[in-house]
């Protein structure tokens, strides 16, 4: 009997310490994760800021959109505000939304929540260059304390990058058309 509680013990010993160091490991990791993909576009910054202002059209080339149903657009007139979003999703619990934070002459910023998860926080920023313009798309994720969350980040920009990149090259093919 006296063995196997000391077997017990030094388990429930293990396994704290176990714990506690994975703890004070994903505290040494950043809280923040930060994915950007970039793409030259050899147009004016008029017609991109038009195609982009176009939420609309945006189904046609942002991977989080394509392939979505029910995808409705709330605008309060013609021209891209703070406070228009794009919605999709089957039900009021799996709602998903595009809402649009602030709109700046070199770009815009926006909150993406997926269904009840945390909003993540992106934006898209413009670079006039000589003779086409730098479009940025980043995107920022707050992570929470717990491990697996840490080991998310670490992984984050190599599963959310190749959409954003894609979304970009989309978006200028259809501008050079």
């Amino acid at each position: 009997m006296g063995i196997i509680r000391r077997k017990i013990k030094s388990l429930l010993v293990v396994f704290f310490l176990l714990s506690l160091v994975m703890v004070f490991l994903s505290i040494l990791f950043p809280s923040e994760v930060v994915t950007s993909k970039w793409i030259m576009i050899g147009a004016q910054k008029k017609e991109v800021l038009t195609k982009l202002n176009n939420i609309d059209d945006w189904a046609a080339w942002n991977d989080i959109l394509i392939q979505q149903e029910n995808i409705q657009t709330y605008k309060k007139d013609s021209i891209l505000n703070k406070g228009d979003s794009i919605t999709w999703g089957q039900s009021q619990q799996a709602l998903n939304i595009i809402r649009f934070d602030s709109i700046r002459v070199d770009g815009l910023d926006m909150d993406i929540q997926m269904g009840g998860d945390q909003p993540v926080h992106s934006g898209i920023t413009f670079s006039v260059q000589k003779d086409s313009v730098l479009m940025s798309w980043y995107i920022i994720e707050k992570l929470k304390w717990y491990p697996w969350e840490k080991i998310y980040g670490m992984m984050a920009a190599d599963m959310k990058g190749p959409a954003l990149q894609h979304s970009l090259s989309v978006f200028k093919e259809q501008l050079d058309n």
